[in-house]
């Protein structure tokens, strides 16, 4: 056979191309595509949510340390291979609850130091005490996250560092707002007031924790905020 035998004789027409699609066709193609790339983007979103709940449920229950990937995965109804689709590690959890913790600590300062006609020592006592009250609900387990969060202030947990830096932020502008108030001695670093505030709760809470929990943790937070603010109130003529 030759090289000719292949094409399609002149007296044929070249088959017909698929028929042009109208505008109504091709718009609900488009959204029959986007409702299933929809579909796909919420099962991602809800498969990454059950293997994060399933990490804070067991570190809650067994401990950090003690909970597995295959326990993660096993709690989630999930292959070991597709925990590794979300988290590069059991840590990688960890991180994320950590940033879960300081974003929360960002929100609470903020509810706070927005409150009308209240005392700016008592609006530290609140969030600080807001805190306290969570960790002891579950010292071990908050115990692991405040290290981590700690990790994340020093600049440790590259994945956690905007977390930090946002709370860092927006409590030094609160703290800046308290000495254009006059509350606070206006000569003081608002920044590093910050910083001192945040590591001054944090240590507490670690302190606590590591003394075997002895005590109420909303007191000792508490005294430790009136001692810090008394260092670094304005000075009356």
């Amino acid at each position: 056979m030759s090289a000719d035998d292949d094409r399609i004789p002149p007296e044929h027409p070249p088959p017909a191309g698929p028929t042009p699609a109208t505008a109504q066709e091709t718009r609900a193609a488009g959204q029959t595509a986007t409702a299933s790339t929809s579909r796909r983007a919420r099962k991602k979103r809800a498969t990454k949510r059950a293997i994060y709940d399933a990490g804070v449920r067991l570190f809650m229950e067994r401990g950090y340390n003690e909970t597995t990937i295959d326990d993660i995965a096993n709690a989630a109804d999930i292959s070991r291979a597709t925990f590794f689709n979300y988290y590069a590690s059991k840590a990688a959890i960890l991180h994320e609850i950590a940033a879960d913790a300081l974003e929360y600590a960002r929100h609470t300062f903020d509810r706070e130091f927005g409150r009308q006609g209240v005392s700016l020592i008592a609006k530290i006592r609140a969030s600080l005490e807001r805190f306290a009250m969570i960790v002891e609900r579950n010292p071990r387990y908050y115990q692991t996250v405040f290290l981590d969060a700690m990790r994340s202030q020093a600049g440790f947990v590259a994945a956690n560092r905007d977390a930090a830096n946002k709370l860092i932020d927006v409590l030094t502008g609160h703290l800046r707002g308290a000495q254009q108030a006059g509350e606070l001695n206006p000569t003081l670093d608002p920044l590093q007031l910050a910083e001192m505030l945040t590591g001054i709760y944090m240590y507490a809470i670690l302190n606590y924790i590591l003394k075997g929990c002895r005590g109420s943790l909303v007191e000792r937070i508490g005294k430790a905020a009136q001692i810090f603010l008394e260092g670094c109130q304005a000075h009356r003529a």
